[in-house]
Protein backbone atom coordinates (compact mmCIF):
# COMPACT_ATOMS: atom_id res chain seq x y z
CA UNK A 1 0.00 0.00 0.00
CA UNK A 2 1.24 3.20 -1.13
CA UNK A 3 0.63 6.62 0.94
CA UNK A 4 1.05 9.75 -0.67
CA UNK A 5 2.08 12.95 1.24
CA UNK A 6 1.24 15.98 -0.15
CA UNK A 7 1.71 19.58 1.33
CA UNK A 8 -1.33 21.57 1.97
CA UNK A 9 -2.48 24.04 1.00
CA UNK A 10 -1.55 24.44 -2.39
CA UNK A 11 -0.04 28.21 -3.47
CA UNK A 12 -2.65 30.30 -4.66
CA UNK A 13 -2.01 31.43 -7.93
CA UNK A 14 -1.23 35.38 -8.14
CA UNK A 15 -2.09 38.00 -11.30
CA UNK A 16 -0.51 41.10 -11.43
CA UNK A 17 -2.75 43.35 -9.87
CA UNK A 18 -2.30 41.37 -6.95
CA UNK A 19 1.38 41.34 -6.50
CA UNK A 20 1.87 43.16 -4.08
CA UNK A 21 -1.14 42.60 -1.96
CA UNK A 22 -0.42 38.74 -1.97
CA UNK A 23 3.53 38.66 -1.57
CA UNK A 24 3.89 38.76 2.27
CA UNK A 25 1.83 35.66 2.38
CA UNK A 26 3.13 33.81 -0.08
CA UNK A 27 6.45 34.78 1.17
CA UNK A 28 5.36 33.40 4.37
CA UNK A 29 4.33 30.11 2.81
CA UNK A 30 7.60 29.64 0.82
CA UNK A 31 9.67 29.80 3.80
CA UNK A 32 6.89 27.94 6.16
CA UNK A 33 7.87 25.03 3.55
CA UNK A 34 11.08 25.79 3.02
CA UNK A 35 11.71 25.12 7.03
CA UNK A 36 9.49 21.92 6.38
CA UNK A 37 11.99 20.54 4.29
CA UNK A 38 15.04 21.51 6.29
CA UNK A 39 13.40 19.98 9.15
CA UNK A 40 13.90 16.39 7.24
CA UNK A 41 17.37 17.04 6.10
CA UNK A 42 18.64 18.23 9.40
CA UNK A 43 19.05 15.21 11.47
CA UNK A 44 21.41 13.84 8.23
CA UNK A 45 23.48 17.30 8.84
CA UNK A 46 24.20 16.65 12.59
CA UNK A 47 24.57 13.17 12.23
CA UNK A 48 21.36 11.82 14.29
CA UNK A 49 20.58 10.25 10.89
CA UNK A 50 20.61 6.56 11.29
CA UNK A 51 22.19 6.53 7.44
CA UNK A 52 23.43 9.80 6.67
CA UNK A 53 22.35 10.26 2.71
CA UNK A 54 24.75 12.89 0.77
CA UNK A 55 21.69 13.84 -0.99
CA UNK A 56 19.58 15.45 2.05
CA UNK A 57 22.88 17.50 2.84
CA UNK A 58 22.76 18.80 -1.19
CA UNK A 59 18.92 19.50 -0.34
CA UNK A 60 20.13 21.22 2.63
CA UNK A 61 22.13 23.96 0.86
CA UNK A 62 19.93 24.72 -1.91
CA UNK A 63 17.29 25.24 1.00
CA UNK A 64 19.61 27.51 2.93
CA UNK A 65 20.38 29.17 -0.15
CA UNK A 66 16.84 29.78 -1.30
CA UNK A 67 15.79 31.03 2.11
CA UNK A 68 18.88 33.38 2.12
CA UNK A 69 17.11 34.75 -0.93
CA UNK A 70 13.76 35.17 0.27
CA UNK A 71 14.81 36.98 3.11
CA UNK A 72 17.01 39.39 1.05
CA UNK A 73 20.35 38.16 2.36
CA UNK A 74 21.87 38.75 -0.40
CA UNK A 75 21.32 42.13 -1.09
CA UNK A 76 23.69 45.01 -0.45
CA UNK A 77 23.70 46.85 3.30
CA UNK A 78 22.10 50.52 2.91
CA UNK A 79 25.39 52.21 5.19
CA UNK A 80 24.39 54.14 8.01
CA UNK A 81 25.40 57.92 7.50
CA UNK A 82 28.43 59.16 8.94
CA UNK A 83 28.06 60.67 12.59
CA UNK A 84 29.76 63.87 12.90
CA UNK A 85 31.94 64.69 15.05
CA UNK A 86 31.42 66.92 17.86
CA UNK A 87 34.32 69.33 16.52
CA UNK A 88 32.08 69.72 13.20
CA UNK A 89 29.01 70.22 14.95
CA UNK A 90 30.40 73.19 16.93
CA UNK A 91 31.90 74.68 13.68
CA UNK A 92 28.72 74.56 11.69
CA UNK A 93 26.86 76.11 14.83
CA UNK A 94 29.65 78.60 14.90
CA UNK A 95 29.47 79.19 11.27
CA UNK A 96 25.21 79.30 11.13
CA UNK A 97 26.15 81.56 14.20
CA UNK A 98 28.19 83.90 12.36
CA UNK A 99 25.91 84.09 9.30
CA UNK A 100 22.95 84.94 11.01
CA UNK A 101 24.98 87.61 12.75
CA UNK A 102 25.57 89.06 9.19
CA UNK A 103 21.72 89.16 8.11
CA UNK A 104 21.05 90.85 11.35
CA UNK A 105 23.65 93.82 10.89
CA UNK A 106 23.54 94.53 7.32
CA UNK A 107 20.45 96.88 6.63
Amino acid sequence: MFTICIMEPRLPGIYDEELAEKAPFIRYQVGQRLEQIWDVCEPHLDGSAPRPDHRYVETAVRVLAHMSRLYRLDAPVASAPAPLAPADTAKMVEAQLRELEARTQSP
